[in-house]
């Protein structure tokens, strides 16, 4: 009988790959609305728990022991950086679809695996496990740096999918907190800083110990980015999906210098929106507020864009702010909380009513309700 030489460490790992499997047949198979998204978000925890289990063959010496399971290939990493690209892309753009040209993206994939396999055949035949193969000690630094490389570079085009997706949603939502990607911009740079760490880990152990760490000189990272890949996982299996009200709209082009045609609308716009209230909905729309208007959404964006050179967002609360400084300068609101008043403003959520008021007053709402007392 095997007796495994199970440690904290190891055992930490044996976790992290039951959970991620967990988690990522959960987010590939779990039919939901964002299921396009979510199988490329649930091959991440299956490729670094592959990774990881690798690294306990190693540790428990089972390679040595069952030389057949050096024909096994447990490295994807080169799909990591492709697989969070096209999670953030289903995430932020919803009229995207994948198509036959972005498999490419996967192609290093494919070599990864040819040398996993060249790996076990020659550990097969010279009967060594595969990390002690010339093939391995050859390719391994090679293709852990392009792994991380890939990764960086995956990530921040990533990054950039979301701030541009926030600045869509702060210009068409009005309360656009809840339609934020903010864990995952969050979660993506923690992600992308722990495989940075490993550019140093493998430059030491390359250069100064001639590459030969073991794989529990190794272990905070392998634990660090099991604990962060399940972390990213369950915040995209567990938090409530976001759904958008309506499709993106692409933006119109903006002219330096507005037309009369559209000055004279946008002067319309606001006796409108001043006559009407309409910005006391909480849930107001750049949609819902043409379909109020009974014009088309591009002509409503571009009024207000060209027009008044403000961003839908910013059009709406600062009516909201200007109705919330009445109430709080009239007497008779003293006994409502500033959050009664903000909600009854339009405003269905405090940090934006806090961010917003602040932007445009320059006093916290609680500063600016002191001054107005004394």
């Amino acid at each position: 009988m095997i007796q495994l030489p199970v440690n904290i460490l190891n055992f930490t790992i044996l976790v992290s790959v039951i959970i991620g499997i967990t988690f990522g047949i959960l987010l590939i198979f779990t039919k939901r609305f964002n299921l396009k998204a979510n199988r490329f978000l649930g091959l991440v925890p299956i490729i670094i728990s592959l990774w990881n289990c690798w690294v306990l063959l190693i540790d428990f010496d089972l390679y040595t022991l069952h030389n057949v399971l050096n024909l096994i290939p447990l490295h994807y990493a080169l799909a990591l950086g492709p697989c969070i690209y096209f999670y953030t892309k289903y995430m932020t753009e919803r009229e995207f679809s994948l198509k036959k040209k972005h498999f490419l993206h996967f192609t290093p994939v494919l070599v990864e695996f040819c040398i996993s396999i060249i790996q076990g055949i020659e550990s097969i035949h010279k009967e060594i496990p595969n990390y002690d193969t010339i093939t391995f000690l050859i390719s391994s630094p090679l293709l852990q740096l392009i792994a991380i490389i890939s990764v960086l570079l995956y990530s921040f085009y990533a990054l950039k999918s979301i701030k541009n997706y926030h600045q869509w949603v702060k210009n068409n939502y009005s309360n656009d907190h809840k339609y934020y990607l903010g864990w995952l911009y969050r979660l993506l740079i923690i992600f992308a800083v722990l495989w940075f760490l490993w550019v140093p880990y493998t430059f030491i152990d390359y250069f100064v110990f001639d590459y030969s760490l073991g794989v529990i000189h190794y272990y905070p990272l392998y634990i660090l980015m099991a604990a962060v890949t399940i972390w990213i996982s369950a915040e995209g299996f567990l938090r409530p999906e976001i759904i958008l009200l309506e499709d993106r709209e692409k933006p119109l082009e903006k002219n330096n210098i507005p037309s009369k045609e559209i000055i004279e609308q946008a002067k319309w716009l606001k006796i409108q929106m001043e006559t009407n209230l309409f910005f006391l909905n909480a849930e107001l729309t750049l949609s819902a507020l043409a379909k109020e208007l009974d014009i088309h959404p591009n002509v409503t964006s571009r009024i207000i864009n060209e027009g008044l050179d403000k961003s839908f967002s910013d059009f709406v609360n600062e009516y909201r702010i200007d109705a919330v400084i009445n109430r709080l300068k009239d007497v008779e609101y003293n006994r409502i909380t500033l959050l009664g008043i903000a909600y009854e403003c339009g405003f269905n959520s405090k940090a934006t009513f806090n961010r917003v008021f602040k932007k445009t007053t320059g006093k916290t709402p609680f500063e600016f309700r002191k001054l107005n007392k004394d």
